[in-house]
């Protein structure tokens, strides 16, 4: 589990940002 913030952009126009963001952390993504 890690912690990220992130953005949005929509033809190159920033429409929404997000701070802390919970994401998982994966090393082997084959079973996706």
């Amino acid at each position: 589990m890690g912690l990220a913030d992130g953005e949005v952009l929509v033809d190159d126009r920033l429409i929404y940002t997000a701070n802390d963001l919970k994401v998982g952390l994966f090393q082997d993504t084959s079973a996706f």
